[in-house]
């Protein structure tokens, strides 16, 4: 990503536009100060990818080390992992006020958003049509424990005695190990559920989002007319 890049007056209408329609927690008048210590962006992100996104760990300031460390929690935690990893210069510029850096992070923030939630969109769109062939990191945990248990019970069966004590002590293991699965399953599926449904709520704030710059811009040339 350059951060020379020169972005023309169409592109930041449509970028503060899309700024101005996001429920931010201090509205935008000078967007260089506004942004400068980070928070602001992490809202962004957080609002489109809650999961990404913890703001307990951001704090505005109005200091440069403060929102030189916001900056940098963010760069590291979540940035980096969409390829707008941060040099030292551009936090400081960031931190600093500098114009036009933040335009420059937030137009190349906005489509790295777009790609992760049409990512997100195909991978849900993929499970639902083969659901034997998208396996989630939870999914493989839980059939891993599950092998597992299946191995673990082979010389529990093979063993056993005539004796009915023994017998009865063994199934009443074997019935504590299916609950205890049951269990996990159940939460498993729950949180791939919440998953699922975060993924929507996303994809349906962006698709009003959308609807909502559509809008001001046929308002727009209408008046124009």
């Amino acid at each position: 990503m350059s951060w020379e890049m020169e972005l023309d007056e169409n592109i930041l209408e449509d970028l503060y536009l899309w700024i101005d329609s996001l429920p931010l927690s201090r509205p935008k008048k000078r967007i260089e100060r506004d942004f400068s210590d980070g928070t602001l962006v992490a809202e962004i992100i957080r609002y489109y990818l809650p999961d990404l996104v913890e703001m307990h760990n951001y704090t505005p300031a109005h200091s440069i080390q403060p929102k030189k460390a916001n900056w940098g929690i963010l760069n590291k935690k979540v940035l980096s992992h969409f390829g707008l990893d941060l040099p030292d210069v551009i936090i400081t510029g960031l931190s600093n006020g500098k114009p036009g850096l933040i335009e420059v992070l937030l137009y190349n923030l906005r489509m790295k958003i777009d790609e992760e939630l049409e990512l997100q969109q195909k991978m849900y769109q993929q499970q639902q049509h083969y659901p034997q062939q998208m396996i989630s990191p939870r999914q493989s945990s839980l059939s891993h424990l599950t092998l597992t248990s299946k191995a673990n019970q082979v010389p529990l069966i093979s063993t056993r005695s005539n004796k009915s004590t023994k017998s009865n002590k063994l199934n009443a293991t074997s019935h504590k190990e299916v609950s205890r699965l049951e269990h996990e399953e159940i939460k498993q599926q729950c949180f791939q559920q919440q998953e699922e449904i975060e993924i929507l709520h996303a994809k349906i704030r962006r698709l009003e989002h959308v609807l909502q710059l559509k809008d001001i811009r046929i308002s727009e040339l209408s008046k124009a007319v």
